[in-house]
């Protein structure tokens, strides 16, 4: 079970560059193969992209959880910081709160922090609730974006 003495954790900050390519290979698994519905080109073309008012190519609205996986151990990592049981863990929701835009070649400083823990539910169907909350921060010292994941574990 998640550690409670970790509420109000602040996770170590985390800088990274969005890369076009792993934008290119979200859109592309995000995408719906089997309609005929094809990759929006302002996700891999320059010039498309300026065309639709972008000043360059941005990113999906859900990106974001990309770089949960990128950082301080991952997934994995920030579970075993935070005391949870990777076999009973549940992504249960992700949130996300524009302020500006991100874009290829943007440098990305992450800051996470546990901002609620909570238990859910009744007798047998007691359910654990880990609360993250992330602001991404531009190379211009902006919040560009501020996102919240809710974390289950069973």
């Amino acid at each position: 079970m998640a550690d409670r003495s970790k509420l109000g954790m602040e996770f170590p900050a985390y800088t990274f560059t969005i890369e076009k390519d792993k934008i290119i290979e979200f859109a592309i698994a995000v995408s719906q193969k089997d309609s005929k519905e094809q990759i929006n080109p302002i996700y891999y073309d320059d010039e498309a992209a300026k065309k639709a008012g972008y000043r360059g190519i941005p990113i999906p609205p859900t990106f974001p959880i990309c770089s949960f996986f990128w950082t301080g151990g991952g997934l994995i990592g920030t579970v075993k910081i935070l005391g949870i049981d990777l076999n009973r863990l549940l992504h249960r929701e992700e949130e996300y709160e524009y302020f500006g835009s991100i874009y290829a070649g943007d440098v990305i400083t992450r800051k996470m922090k546990v901002i609620g823990m909570f238990k859910k539910g009744s007798g047998n169907r007691v359910v654990e609730a880990t609360v993250l909350e992330t602001d991404f921060i531009n190379q211009r010292g902006e919040l560009v974006l501020k996102a919240r994941s809710r974390l289950m574990e069973k």
